[in-house]
């Protein structure tokens, strides 16, 4: 498998040099399908009527709805700096698709890095071993604690085949997240207070940037507010019967996701600053699709860094559809995914007073339920 993305990756590396020498627009990254006008038009690509992942499935252009090949995605992650890939968590055809675009950069390009939300920075000693062959398979994945990452034995099947990957290639495995803990300090005590944390404490974590004044800002702030809109209304319920105080509630919540954002745009960076010729980051859907809050908080950081946006649906479709349409600058569907859906569990009449329990979790990887309080459980059920 290895050889045969070898020999394809050179003729996609011919492909970005050659886009690479577009000009930087004066607002910040640049995007490949906006980079050159002829990207607009039709490529010649034809939907499969059977599609199979990962290289043969139906991929279109996000805004325009062009039909695309693997070529082309592969031309266009070949230009970029850093690619990202939305998924659902449970999706086996979105994790086929990261790994395949991560194994044929890195046949083209060594030493791309691959930056994954589903490890966390204090995690990094532990994911080094393994790479150098220090650790077992078994030892690596109990000792991260990964083994029903996305729902029981998925790391397995869906994340190890990445790493396994990366150390075949003598390429970088950047644990991207910030821990869990750190997350919901977040929330509860505030980014000023975390600011002041001990420089080995910060080292696990980013802050994220939230207003940007430099020359290369563009529409940055407008896309930062924009985001915070959308995860508000992702995190909102019909019943909420004072959105404004809701809107407040949520905003003490989004303090905790945007901790996310910001460390894994900022280890992806990181990764670039320190060499990689290439990132591919995969993470949750929500924090990459429509200026996704980690693409948004690289960008900050990589102002004049080339960004690829890439996202795979849970769906089959032989055109773009009117609802993804502008949600990735490549989008690929899948296949469906079945999933069981999850009773409520019957529980005891609260005590008087207590606060009221938050909203089961949705049984879908990538829209959770708006919760209904303001405990600590609501900062697990944030969009991904």
């Amino acid at each position: 498998m290895l050889d045969r993305a070898r020999s394809s990756a050179f003729a996609f590396f011919a492909l970005g040099a050659l886009s690479a020498a577009v000009s930087l627009p004066l607002g910040g990254c640049s995007r490949y399908f906006k980079s050159d006008q002829n990207l607009t038009d039709p490529s010649g690509a034809i939907v499969p009527s059977e599609p199979a992942a990962p290289r043969s499935l139906a991929m279109f252009e996000g805004s325009t709805g062009r039909s695309l090949g693997w070529a082309d995605v592969m031309a266009a992650a070949s230009w970029a700096d850093c690619t990202f890939i939305g998924e659902r968590h449970d999706d086996p055809v979105a994790h086929a698709v990261q790994l395949a675009v991560f194994e044929d950069l890195a046949a083209g390009y060594p030493g791309t890095a691959l930056a994954l939300e589903h490890l966390e920075r204090n995690e990094q000693p532990l994911v080094d071993r393994y790479l150098r062959g220090e650790i077992a398979v078994d030892t690596f994945i109990d000792g991260t604690e990964s083994r029903n990452w996305a729902g029981k034995d998925t790391w397995v099947p869906f994340f190890q085949p990445m790493i396994d990957a990366a150390r075949d290639t003598d390429s970088p495995v950047i644990a991207a997240n910030a821990p869990r803990d750190a997350v919901r300090e977040a929330r509860t005590i505030g980014h000023d207070a975390m600011r002041a944390k001990p420089a080995d404490e910060r080292a696990d974590f980013e802050l994220p940037i939230t207003k940007r004044n430099d020359p290369f800002a563009g529409d940055w702030n407008e896309r930062w507010n924009a985001y915070f809109d959308r995860f508000v209304d992702i995190m909102s319920s019909d019943d909420d019967a004072d959105p404004a105080a809701t809107r407040d509630r949520l905003a003490n919540i989004f303090l905790s996701q945007s901790v996310w954002d910001g460390t894994m745009g900022a280890s992806a960076a990181l990764a670039r600053e320190q060499g990689a010729p290439k990132v591919v980051l995969c993470a949750g859907c929500f924090h990459i699709e429509r200026d996704g809050g980690t693409v948004l908080q690289y960008e900050a950081r990589r102002p004049s860094d080339r960004v690829l946006t890439i996202t795979v649906i849970d769906a089959s479709s032989r055109t773009l559809r009117e609802e993804d349409r502008g949600a990735a600058d490549i989008v690929i569907y899948g296949f469906p995914v079945a999933r069981a859906k999850r009773e409520p569990e019957p529980t005891a009449a609260p005590a008087a007073n207590a606060p009221a329990a938050p909203a089961p979790e949705s049984t879908t990887s990538d829209a959770p339920a708006a919760a209904s309080s303001a405990s600590a459980t609501e900062t697990d059920k944030t969009p991904n």
